[in-house]
């Protein structure tokens, strides 16, 4: 599919230097289709950004200044390596989120983790803090996998960026259980090990997706882990 899209746009001269105008309006609309997608990760965050004027325009002046970053340069391979840049960030920002959620964290673990990330803020304030943080980088994260895999018709904005979300999630996963830990020491010590692994894991998997973003022949070449 990937490809046949790139050989659409090849063959009509199509690939050029995007404008910040034609960026938020390819993320606005994919916000507004994530609404009636089908599937219900894309349609609760989409929802909850566009149902609430000031939660909107809070995203779109957000989202214009990451849109920002990669309008301002001139060359398309350039442009590409930003746009991977920015999403390998909106992974960051939005796994403290789904870590509590998919993990179900509660109670004094939950406030643990909460004071261990928002030293300067009370437990309430930061997990509503956390919480919108959360759904504007899973807007611009939506927004931004589309225009790498269907604007850009880049192919690492597919199965090497999904795959390397997951790490990374298995990667803070370790870290804040081993925060949880701390008590244990047995158990923190051999959970450090597998921690220290992972942090390297998550390092050669990043060079191997911006080595992409300089590669001739766009072939993925997945890190020997």
């Amino acid at each position: 599919m990937l490809l046949e899209r790139f050989a659409s746009c090849a063959s009509t001269g199509e690939f050029r230097r995007l404008s910040h105008d034609r960026l938020m309006e390819e993320s606005q609309q994919r916000l507004a289709n994530a609404v009636v997608s089908g599937l219900p990760s894309e349609e609760r965050v989409a929802t909850r950004i566009l149902e609430n004027g000031r939660d909107y325009l809070r995203w779109e002046n957000e989202h214009a200044t990451l849109m920002r970053k990669i309008a301002v340069e001139r060359l398309p391979s350039v442009q590409t390596a930003q746009l991977l840049d920015i999403s390998i960030a909106l992974i960051h920002r939005k796994a403290c989120f789904e870590y509590l959620r998919d993990e179900q964290v509660r109670g004094s673990k939950r406030q643990n983790i909460m004071a261990h990330f928002f030293t300067n803020r009370d437990y309430t304030s930061a997990v509503v803090a956390e919480h919108g943080r959360y759904l504007r980088s899973a807007a611009s994260y939506l927004c931004s996998s589309h225009l790498g895999s269907n604007v850009m018709f880049e192919a690492l904005f597919e199965t090497p960026l999904a795959e390397y979300e997951e790490l990374y999630a298995s990667y803070f996963r370790t870290y804040c259980n081993t925060l949880l830990a701390s008590d244990d020491n047995a158990v923190a010590k051999s959970m450090q090990a597998v921690l220290v692994e992972l942090k390297a894991q998550v390092g050669e998997w990043r060079k191997a997706l911006n080595a992409l973003t300089h590669s001739h022949s766009g072939v993925w070449r997945r890190p020997v882990l």
